[in-house]
Formats: C-alpha cells, structure tokens, sequence
C-alpha cells in the first residue's frame, strides 16, 4: 500500500507515502483541504476520499514533482502562477519515473512504472497568499516564501497553532536548482515569515522527520545571513547530481538547537 495516515493534531492528518515525502489533509466542518498530491503513484484520491467527511479543495505548496505530482486525480488544483511553467517539466510522467528509481531509498516491492499517473493537462486555479481558505472552524492563511522554488507557499493553521514550512524553510532547505532564487531573496522571505511568530506553537513539513523545533525559522535566518556574508561553513556537498554547498557542517560538535536546520545552495544563488 502506497499510503497511511497519522493525525497531527484532531484536525490535521499526514498522509505518508512510500516515497519518503508526505501530504496533509484537514478536515474542518464545512469542508477539506488536501495539501500536496505526491509523486502521482497510487490511488491517493480514493485514500483521501475515505479519510473525508466533506468535501475538500487541493491545494499545491509548489510546483515539483514529489508536491504536485498526483494532481492529474483531482478536477480543481491550486497552484502559484510562479510555479506552473515548472510543474510543466517536473511532473511529466518521464520526469517522476526517473526520480522514482534514482531514490536513495528502496522501491515497494509491488512498485512498477504502469502505476505512475499520467501528468495533469487541465490548469491549475491560480493561488496567491492573499487568499483564505474557511473550511469551518478552521482556516488556512498563506504566504509566499520564496527560496526553493519561486511559488514556494508556507500555510498556517492558526486554530490548531500550526505552520506548515513544507520544502519552503527546513532541515536542510535546497537553494540549489536552476527554479531556485537567490539567497539573498530567500533571506527577505524568511525574514517575512517572521510574521508569524507567536501563532504557531509546530512546525510541520513533507520530509524527513517532518517536524522541526520551533527555533528552526530563527536559525536558517542566521544561516542565510553567515552564506552571505561568506562566514558559513561552505561544505561541498551534492544534492541530485548537483554539486553545491552547506551552510552548516553536522559532524562537527554542537548542540542540539545548533543541529536544527540548514542551507543547501549554489554560489550562483548568492
């Protein structure tokens, strides 16, 4: 089975995958709101339509492939403008396929090719951070926090006192594909999700352990600020054949708080 469900709070529901990335569903009590598609491998319609009791909207946080990818299910999609040209490329059904057998992480064994869903071909409604969504006793707020992709989107669930910074501010934030914008950029749109403080009390993303201490915003800010001045560690590294730089260096002894988050960047996004 490609997906299982965990509650995050009484109204959030993650919604794992088998390929190390994950959704979120909410359920409010007029209607739902599904955050992120997948890979596009597997029935994650049905799965969501089991897990609602109303209807639900679905809403994109950005335009790659491992977000958007299942989006072909589903007839109305929410999508940053900034982001569609990419999703174009990124969620071909080729495109999935390949990072699908190039994952450092082992296949289901029932996985085949026949099973990834073709890319979507109608559009996408266009998404914005001004918008709203009321589901009924619980809302989501947007905003728009440029860095790994240009229409990246971070939404907050002030009810349930969550934020969800997806791929947008992370444990190791990637700020090293051609779609990417500048540090410097990037360190404005953290600066900008400062805004927030105080009305979220988790964290939540898509990958990894999927939650992150609260001071995880406060320390990509420094980070940001150390790649840009040129006083960061600068570890080579290489993320997706990329070969690039992290800002922060883990082996190297430092204390837990020091260990949350990180910048994975090109000097070219400087």
């Amino acid at each position: 089975m490609y997906f299982s469900t965990e509650k995050v709070t009484q109204r959030i529901f993650r919604i794992r995958t088998a390929f190390e990335v994950c959704a979120y569903y909410i359920q409010g009590e007029k209607s739902g709101a599904l955050l992120d598609t997948g890979l596009g491998c597997g029935d994650l319609k049905s799965f969501v339509d089991d897990l609602a009791t109303t209807e639900y909207t679905v809403i994109l946080s950005h335009g790659h492939c491992d977000h958007a990818g299942g989006s072909s299910q589903f007839e109305e999609v929410y999508l940053s403008p900034l982001d569609e040209e990419l999703e174009k490329k990124h969620c071909s059904k080729a495109f999935r396929i390949q990072e699908i057998q190039a994952a450092p992480t082992p296949l289901p064994q029932t996985w085949r090719s026949e099973q990834v869903l073709p890319q979507r071909t109608s559009g996408f409604k266009q998404l914005t951070e001004e918008m709203f969504f009321d589901l009924g006793g619980v809302t989501i707020e947007l905003m728009l926090v440029p860095g790994h992709t240009k229409g990246m989107m971070v939404f907050l669930i002030p009810e349930e006192e969550v934020a969800v910074f997806g791929d947008a501010c992370g444990e190791n934030t990637l700020i090293c594909f051609p779609e990417s914008v500048s540090i410097a950029e990037h360190y404005k749109a953290l600066n900008k999700l400062k805004q927030w403080d105080g009305r979220y009390t988790r964290i939540i993303r898509n990958h990894g352990t999927f939650e992150s201490a609260l001071h995880l915003l406060d320390n990509n800010i420094e980070l940001c600020e150390k790649v840009l001045s040129a006083s960061d560690v600068r570890l080579p590294i290489e993320v997706h054949g990329v070969k690039a730089f992290a800002a922060k260096d883990r082996s190297r002894e430092m204390t837990e708080k020091e260990q949350t988050g990180n910048i994975v960047y090109t000097l070219d996004k400087l």
